[in-house]
């Protein structure tokens, strides 16, 4: 399995059920063990759906608050 092979099968990583889908799961989960960006690719995207699901915001410091908000408007009134 190579890098490209996991961000095509990442969805299907993150929701599949280990017992039905164990060759994807023991394919992904060996190149996760010697791929490091791949792995914090992985826990990126797991993390953020956990926050996404999460009934309580994660804290932010206002000045990063701030700091994001403006990055994100500037990025909204400047697209083409």
């Amino acid at each position: 399995m190579e890098c490209r092979d996991v961000l095509e099968r990442i969805s299907d990583y993150l929701d599949l059920d280990p017992e039905t889908e164990r060759e994807l799961s023991e394919r992904l989960e060996g190149h996760l063990a010697d791929c490091t960006n791949c792995r914090v690719y992985v826990d990126t995207v797991k993390r953020t759906i956990s926050l996404y699901r999460s009934e309580t915001p994660p804290d932010c410091p206002e000045q990063v608050r701030l700091r994001l908000h403006a990055v994100l408007s500037y990025e909204y009134k400047n697209r083409k």
